[in-house]
């Protein structure tokens, strides 16, 4: 059976009320029936019968559907090319002028027009792309309950990029819907941008004719107003259906659905961040209070920037106009190469258990931005918080034993297995990295970090595990070059011995172990910009572990623990983290699991970063520790020796690309992997 590319033209989505509306008040409700090849559906008078060539070189195979503004036919040229002819029949004027805004339009996610012809009694026929595959309007109706995350993220990725184009070319395309989105074997595609508008700030309204379909129509049309936000209104509705199958304003009559979008606020409880604000924010009533643009909205969701590549699924729909053909569906090496780049950008960071902190802190957030009204009882809160956290403290060492011994291995062992279970074959990587593709010259640093990152994602695994083995390498020689020249300082003036040398060799090997751990994260992590949550966590329990190392070395070495602060008699300590001046174990492991948990440590350990060693980095990571040192001592000047160290060794082992020694990226142009300046 087929499922046909134009039965979006006045197509309504869901039952009759989803309807385009024109400005005479008609409701254009054609129902289009899915069609047998050869076949015409009994319900609809086409007026021309299969066979007929009302255009030279166009034969008529059957009707497809019949919409509010004509006719559409499927039909083959005489070269064989496949076809989809669109009759004018209403609305001439609007629709011509609409097509001929589009016809020079090329985006792989818009629904491609071709020409615009005449046939001998003067009727205007559109000639377009034909695509087999089903609309969004039929996914979701074989999936009631909302896609899956992936899913919703493939369409929406495609769409929004088409919508970007639209809108960068000066449109708008003013009736985005699930019956105008079609998946072309596997690709995504955006039709029925014929009514689109030229809209610049001083032309956003005064348009004769409301176009749109009521479910997802922004409340300023009623207003004659046409600008951008009423594309990025149509967006937030889209992706509220993909998450759960329905619209977020639905009634038994038009008039009803109208007032909800004007009145009424969606119901986003049952949405998880970051879909509930990117949803509200486009939901919004006001078109200056949504976002500005696709751009903005991708970012709020987490997505790369709208671009030209083409978002593909995994495994693209077979063409279904023959139910018969059994030949195998070849997607390009594009959507190949970029479906590759999504399920890196998507799956891997998007850990499960993260996600869930992230949506209870952004909850308690809501709730407490609630309570801004009372701020007496906020204060009353946080006290209350603050004295229950210093009462409590003996639920630290198990909470980062946890962390440490069961979140971080789970954590690195599934990035580990993702990102084995996604490495491209070597031919795979040279497209992979060349996704993202860029101008000859002059290039900014954006586009060149975008470029480099895809070098790094095509990467493959064994050059990727050499690298760590050089870095490890090159981190204990580091680390032995900080620990002599602090020797030389350090004991310039005094005996040595095996006594006075321990608290270097202490230092020394808590900064190796420290290095070591993050330089095997940073391998992991260097693929994707990635976000802060899952990775602060992660290096929490590392930092804890650090912390019990530090610990048993130097009960090992027996150095002396006391703090020795000058406040120690009027100061309590707690006690379940210190014995009187001696930092316990657990209070080792809650120290380092902060300073790791406050730093960006994936910063200095890019290979994108901006220099080999900032010292800028470093100081940062000595002030950090001299701070949490007030509030969980530890032996200085032991602490920020370490934490320095740290910042030093990793900066000086890890990888570094130079931009001035980088190759330049060209059209065409592209290398397996990123040339590094070891």
């Amino acid at each position: 059976m087929a499922t046909l590319l134009d039965r979006l033209w006045a197509v309504p989505d869901r039952n009759a009320s989803r309807a385009k509306v024109t400005g005479n008040g008609r409701d254009d409700r054609q129902l289009h029936n899915t069609m047998p090849s050869g076949s015409s559906s009994p319900t609809m008078s086409f007026t021309h019968p299969p066979g007929a060539t009302p255009l030279p070189r166009y034969t008529i195979r059957r009707g497809i559907g019949i919409g509010g503004f004509g006719e559409v036919y499927f039909a083959v040229s005489d070269a064989g090319k496949e076809v989809a002819l669109k009759r004018v029949q209403r609305n001439l004027e609007v629709e011509l002028r609409g097509v001929s805004q589009c016809l020079n339009l090329k985006h792989p996610h818009l629904v491609a027009l071709h020409d615009v012809c005449y046939d001998t009694s003067g009727q205007a026929w559109v000639v377009m792309e034909y695509i087999a595959g089903p609309n969004l309007r039929e996914v979701l109706d074989d999936s009631p309950q909302g896609l899956a995350e992936s899913e919703v993220r493939r369409w929406f990725a495609g769409i929004g990029s088409a919508v970007a184009h639209l809108h960068a070319s000066g449109l708008v395309h003013r009736d985005l819907k699930p019956g105008n989105v079609f998946d072309d074997l596997g690709i995504v595609k955006v039709g029925d941008y014929g009514l689109s508008k030229f809209i610049s700030a001083s032309h956003r309204g005064g348009h004769t004719e409301s176009v749109g379909t009521f479910h997802y129509m922004a409340p300023e049309i009623g207003r004659g107003e046409y600008g951008r936000e009423i594309d990025i209104y149509a967006l937030g509705i889209v992706l509220y259906e993909l998450l759960t199958g329905r619209v977020p304003f639905d009634g038994e009559s038009c008039h009803e659905i109208i007032v909800k979008h004007l009145t009424s606020k969606p119901d986003l409880s049952g949405l998880s961040e970051p879909y509930r604000t990117a949803i509200a924010r486009a939901l919004e009533k006001d078109p200056r209070q949504r976002p500005k643009s696709v751009d903005e909205l991708f970012q709020i969701l987490g997505m790369p920037t709208p671009g030209f590549s083409v978002v593909t699924s995994a495994a693209p729909h077979a063409p279904v106009d023959d139910p018969t053909n059994k030949t195998p569906v070849r997607s390009s090496s594009v959507g190949r190469e970029t479906a590759e780049t999504a399920a890196v950008e998507y799956d891997t960071e998007d850990e499960p258990f993260a996600r869930a902190i992230r949506n209870s802190f952004a909850d308690l957030g809501r709730w407490w931005s609630s309570l801004d009204r009372s701020p007496g009882i906020k204060a009353f809160l946080a006290i209350v918080a603050a004295v229950v956290l210093a009462v409590n403290t003996r639920w630290l060492l198990p909470l980062l034993s946890v962390v440490g011994l069961v979140y971080v291995p789970y954590y690195i062992i599934r990035q580990m297995l993702l990102h084995a279970g996604q490495q491209p074959s070597y031919a795979a990587a040279q497209r992979v990295a060349s996704v993202q593709r860029v101008p000859r010259k002059p290039i900014n640093r954006g586009q060149w970090r975008r470029w480099m990152r895809g070098e790094l994602r095509a990467k493959p695994s064994l050059d990727r595990f050499a690298e760590l083995i050089t870095s490890w390498v090159a981190s204990t020689l580091t680390v032995l070059l900080l620990a002599f020249v602090s020797g030389v300082i350090g004991l310039r003036n005094g005996p040595i011995d095996a006594v006075a040398v321990a608290p270097y060799a202490w230092i020394a090997v808590v900064v190796m172990i420290a290095s070591c751990g993050l330089l095997g994260l940073g391998k992991l992590w260097e693929r994707e910009d990635g976000e802060a949550l899952p990775r602060r966590v992660v290096l929490a329990g590392v930092g804890a572990g650090v912390g019990l190392v530090a610990y048993f070395v130097q009960q090992f070495l027996l150095l002396p623990g006391d703090l020795g602060l000058p406040y120690a008699d009027s100061f309590s300590l707690p006690n379940t983290l210190y014995d009187g001046e001696i930092p316990r174990a657990s209070a080792w492991m809650a120290h380092f699991a902060a300073l790791f948990a406050a730093l960006r440590w994936w910063k200095p350990l890019d290979p994108l970063r901006r220099t080999r060693l900032s010292l800028w980095s470093v100081a940062v990571a000595v002030v950090a520790e001299w701070l949490l040192h007030q509030v969980l001592p530890i032996p200085q000047p032991a602490g920020m020796l370490m934490a320095g160290g740290i910042a030093i060794t990793i900066q000086m082992s890890a990888p570094w690309t130079s931009p001035s020694v980088a190759p330049i990226p060209t059209p065409g142009h592209t290398n397996a992997t990123a040339r590094s300046v070891a």
